[in-house]
Parts: structure tokens; C-alpha cells; sequence
């Protein structure tokens, strides 16, 4: 019963105290910068993949393996702009129906999908004029995930929608 008592006075005295890790990168390459004025510090390393987190505001980067020391992890569901596209019926068997809703857009818009390795699969200009929905073929596409990337004419605004062709 002493050992026992012991071991638990041990494990509770323990508890209470915790290590805190530094961090530390091993790559083949990298940097630091350090501006004090302006308390921005900047690290990076070569010989890792990149991951966005990409801020604005108080300016966050985080990239591939060097993180901050954050509280959290969140995951943003993203904010609908008023600048928006919506493709309908997804996931698609034939035919999608492409509606832009930005105010006074008229025009010609390039219509480009690419399938999950990146590869462009069909490119195609479409007319915008007002909020109509223009049409597209899918027939043709073979059952999977695509990338559907629609570049305005006149502003050169771009936006990226997951299609999905059963």
C-alpha cells in the first residue's frame, strides 16, 4: 500500500508540471528575418510541400511543415461574395447550368475545367448576360472530380468551383 501511495503522490506531482518543446525544422535549406521595428519575423525552409493558410488583416502565412505556435485549429467555411457563381445540377450526369450573380456583368466569360491531376479537359467561352444562367455540355467528361474555373472578360475575375460528374 506505501509503493501505491508513492507512486500516486508521484504521478499527481508530475502532472502539475509540464515541458514545453521548441520547435524545430530540419531542411536542406532555409532562413530567418527578424524586424523588430514593425514585429514581423519571417522563417522558411527548402524540401517541403506548401500548404495555404493565407490571411489578411494581422497577416498570418503558414506554410507546410514550420508552424506557428497556435491555440487552435479552425476550419473557415468560406464566405459567400456577392460576386459568386453557382453550378447546377452538381454532381452532373450531362448538362450544368453556370449562373453568375454579379451586379451589371454582361459579356463573354471563359469557361475552362481541369480534372484532379490539373490536366485542362474542355475550354470554352461562354456568354454572361445578367443573372441567366448559360449552359455547358459535361456529357463528354468522364465520371469523377473536376476543378471548373470561370474567368470573367471584362473585370478578369476568376472563380473555381468543385464540379462533380457522375
Amino acid at each position: 500500500m506505501k509503493h501505491f501511495f508513492t507512486l500516486i503522490l508521484t504521478l499527481s506531482m508530475l502532472a502539475g508540471y509540464s515541458q514545453e518543446v521548441a520547435m524545430q525544422v530540419l531542411a536542406a535549406a532555409g532562413g530567418y528575418y527578424l524586424n523588430a521595428g514593425a514585429g514581423m519575423s519571417l522563417s522558411w525552409t527548402l524540401g517541403e510541400p506548401a500548404y495555404t493558410t493565407l490571411t489578411s488583416s494581422e497577416v498570418i502565412l503558414t506554410q507546410g511543415f514550420q508552424q506557428g505556435n497556435l491555440l487552435g485549429t479552425e476550419i473557415e467555411k468560406p464566405v459567400a461574395g456577392k460576386g459568386d457563381i453557382r453550378v447546377y445540377p452538381n454532381p452532373a450526369s450531362s448538362e450544368v447550368s453556370i449562373a453568375v450573380a454579379l451586379p451589371n456583368t454582361k459579356g463573354n466569360a471563359t469557361v475552362e475545367i481541369f480534372d484532379i491531376t490539373g490536366r485542362m479537359v474542355k475550354s470554352t467561352i461562354v456568354a454572361i448576360t445578367g443573372h441567366e444562367p448559360c449552359r455547358l455540355d459535361v456529357s463528354k467528361l468522364q465520371p469523377g472530380i473536376y476543378l471548373l474555373s470561370l474567368t470573367l472578360e471584362n473585370s478578369h475575375d476568376v472563380r473555381v468551383v468543385k464540379l462533380v460528374k457522375k
